[in-house]
């Protein structure tokens, strides 16, 4: 009968200890899956925050600015364009369309 009563016993302090783990786990796991939450929502804020700088940056008047100031580029017109003929180029291919 003390037999018994001890395996009764310590399967109860496992089954106990089992119990204990488990919600040690249980808390863990919603611990980091809070952080992982909070860590969405925040990298989410910051994926549209640069969605809106992408924007601003993409205006293409800012573009062109750009492309003027720091560049030196200047809209194409006919007036300063140059053009050759093929004949002026011995190695170029005879499929090249010429117009």
């Amino acid at each position: 009968m003390i037999r018994l009563n001890l395996t009764l016993l310590l399967l109860a302090v496992a089954f106990a200890m089992s119990v204990v783990r488990a919600q040690y786990e249980a808390r863990r796991t919603f611990a980091a899956l809070d952080a992982a939450q909070q860590r969405a929502s925040q990298l989410e804020l910051d994926r549209d925050r640069l969605q809106v700088e992408v924007r601003a940056l993409s205006v293409p008047a800012r573009i062109e600015r750009l492309a003027r100031s720091r560049l030196g580029m200047v809209p194409i017109s006919p007036a300063r364009s140059d053009y050759i003929s093929a004949a002026q180029w011995p190695g170029l291919r005879a499929d090249i369309s010429t117009r």
